[in-house]
């Protein structure tokens, strides 16, 4: 699983620096897992992943960092963990979800990428069940999504008894509109506090970010 722009960006957004316990969803390389714990240094970190081979690919990561004590890697869908972990709550849970329908796309043409990004194996119904069942009453749970995603992923969180503490929406470029939402969602009452990051500036450089994004990240780029 390559590491793109969108785990990046969630990795460095989440609220997990004060939580005791972490719990990824769908790891991929484990690069969520890695980056919550490079920013909290005493959390104890689940990641768990249905593909077998991006399974394999997350514990090799995790196991070469130097945060390997405190990160655990599982080959195993949310919703089977749901069933075999019933007792285990986590402070703060967090997921690059898969969000396409396969039957109606047809951009993705790797298997393994295309498996990751479809919603047939986690379903958004399936992954706010579950989150549900995982979070402490006091936690949090962190997303990203594209726009229209993101906006159906709150309404239906809503409906389930979610309430909406962050919400930042994401531009690309400066003059491009709004295409992905970060998402924190809690179980008790909150504000809404609304923000907006731009990820680069108005030229064409690959890597001519903004100030706000570079600040955001440097601790994880090596070239910002």
């Amino acid at each position: 699983m390559k590491i793109g722009t969108d785990c990046v960006l969630l990795g460095a957004w989440a609220n997990t620096v004060q939580a005791s316990s972490i719990l990824d969803i769908g790891s991929g390389s484990g690069i969520l897992a890695l980056m919550s714990a490079q920013r909290n240094k005493d959390a104890e970190i689940h990641a768990i992943e249905i593909d077998r081979e991006a399974s394999i690919q997350a514990r090799e990561n995790t196991s070469n960092s130097k945060w390997s004590d405190r990160i655990k890697t599982l080959h195993i869908s949310v919703q089977d963990y749901c069933k075999k972990n019933n007792k285990k709550k986590y402070d703060s849970i967090i997921s690059n979800p898969p969000y396409f329908d396969k039957k109606s796309n047809t951009d993705i043409l790797n298997p393994e990428r295309s498996k990751a990004r479809s919603s047939e194996t986690l379903s958004f119904d399936d992954l706010q069940d579950s989150v549900q069942s995982l979070l402490k009453n006091s936690g949090n749970f962190s997303l990203i999504l594209p726009l229209n995603e993101g906006h159906e992923f709150i309404r239906t969180s809503l409906e389930k008894g979610f309430f909406l503490k962050r919400l930042t929406e994401v531009i690309p470029r400066e003059g491009k509109a709004v295409n992905r939402l970060l998402i924190e969602l809690v179980t008790s009452p909150s504000k809404t506090l609304r923000s907006i990051l731009t990820i680069r500036n108005s030229g064409k450089g690959q890597h001519d970010y903004t100030g706000e994004f570079t600040e955001m990240h440097k601790k994880f780029y090596i070239f910002l």
